[in-house]
């Protein structure tokens, strides 16, 4: 460790005033007695020599010592708890406080207090830390302000134990959410629901005929060999292809109370990801704009974490959303036919610029919208109206919504599967279009 500071402490500071005080009181009501000057030098100069030993202490290399315990991996918007050691290695008892070095990505609570040390014994202590940002953010290094012996002194040590960690979107929920349990059946606009009774699209094998069995599900060759009937079984293909186009605009720069659209965005694509590969599909993702990247087909569960180093450090820009050359881009890596799910925020103008893009998209692949609806006109709508200002905003936010309502309808009439979703309801729209799609057969 080393010292970066030895400050006065509040101590000495009242020493001096008070000190001061009494010599001001002494001129002016006992000026002529010489005896008053002497004892006034006198405990002037012990608290000088005083003072001065108290220094020299608080230069002297301290005997603390600092580890840190934290995950190397953190979850945006999430509480999580971190782990201070101190050990003190001298005889002495020793009063300190701690602190950490953060940068803005970091919101910390449970570090501001004193802490006494006996010697030769160690404290654990706990802080928590909430980031606020995705990203690699740095937590430390640590630092200790120490009291001197007497008290009249603060030096402030700096610990060498600065670490480099990453904040991804909130994956907590992978682990809550293994299965596909709890997730609603919603209905996706423009998706028919087709039923089907174990009939997929792959073969699967061989088995006995079972009531309920269609007649084209009889193996013929096969009955006639065994003398007896024998029925195909299906299961629902294993390598369908989903492609994620991500808004990375100004459009998604939208806050909410769990943080941007694009964040909600991010979270709801890293968990149909897992699903998708969990289901044995391949999974591909581009963001668009001034930062485009693009993650070709990946396959298997294993690659959940390889989609997330991929994305997890992505913010929106400030730039227009250009979905014409978005879709050049991705027609350009990938032309078979695949389920493209196009992520974005609709704006108040026309569709006249997302529409030739969707129909260009068409040409090739299913196409699905996902909008996510902006949460302020919902909450206009949904707010008590108590003045002429409010019943002007009521009236903007009702024919804002109107207008979003009118373009998708427009949109699914082109045979655009579209999905209007709260920012916080985004998930199970996200994995109930996937799934819809791939139990209908339609891609």
């Amino acid at each position: 460790m080393k010292i970066t500071a030895i400050r006065p402490s509040l101590t000495l500071i009242k020493y001096l005033v008070i000190l001061c005080i009494a010599l001001v009181m002494s001129k002016l009501l006992m000026s002529e007695h010489a005896i008053i000057d002497n004892v006034f030098y006198f405990l002037a100069a012990i608290l000088a020599l005083v003072t001065l030993q108290d220094f020299f202490h608080a230069k002297q290399k301290t005997a603390l010592a600092i580890q840190r315990l934290l995950i190397n991996n953190f979850s945006f918007n999430h509480w999580h708890n971190v782990e201070l050691i101190v050990t003190n290695s001298s005889n002495k008892p020793c009063t300190f406080y701690l602190a950490e070095h953060l940068d803005n990505r970091f919101e910390c609570r449970g570090l501001n207090k004193a802490i006494t040390l006996n010697g030769h014994e160690k404290v654990k202590v706990q802080y928590q830390l909430k980031a606020l940002k995705r990203g690699a953010a740095n937590i430390g290094p640590s630092e200790i302000r120490v009291n001197s012996p007497r008290g009249l002194w603060q030096s402030y040590w700096l610990a060498n134990n600065q670490e480099q960690v990453k904040i991804y979107p909130n994956f907590n929920r992978l682990n809550q959410q293994q299965s596909l349990k709890g997730v609603a059946n919603l209905p996706i606009n423009g998706l028919k629901q087709l039923k089907k009774r174990g009939q997929g699209i792959e073969f699967h094998q061989l088995r006995e005929y079972r009531q309920g069995d269609s007649i084209r599900q009889i193996d013929w060759q096969a009955t006639s060999k065994r003398q007896k009937l024998i029925s195909k079984e299906y299961q629902e293909e294993q390598n369908q292809h989903i492609i994620v186009m991500l808004d990375a605009g100004i459009r998604m720069n939208i806050s909410t109370q769990q943080g941007s659209h694009f964040d909600a965005a991010l979270n709801a694509l890293l968990m149909l990801s897992h699903t998708v590969l969990k289901q044995g599909d391949w999974f591909s993702m581009q963001s668009f704009n001034q930062q485009e990247r693009w993650l070709p087909a990946v396959k298997g569960a294993q690659n959940v974490s390889r989609v997330m180093n991929h994305f997890y450090d992505l913010h929106p820009d400030e730039s227009a959303s250009d979905y014409q050359q978005a879709v050049s881009n991705l027609l350009k890596k990938r032309s078979k036919r695949a389920l493209v799910l196009l992520v974005t925020t609709l704006n108040d103008q026309d569709i006249s610029d997302l529409l030739p893009a969707l129909k260009k998209l068409q040409q090739h692949h299913l196409v699905a919208l996902i909008n996510i609806k902006n949460q302020a006109i919902s909450e206009t709508i949904a707010s008590e109206i108590k003045n002429v200002d409010d019943a002007n905003s009521y009236c903007a936010a009702l024919a804002l919504q109107n207008s979003f309502q009118a373009n998708l309808k427009r949109l699914a009439k082109e045979g655009i599967l579209c999905v209007d979703s709260q920012p916080e309801h985004l998930l199970p729209y996200v994995i109930n279009t996937y799934l819809n799609v791939k139990h209908s057969g339609m891609l």
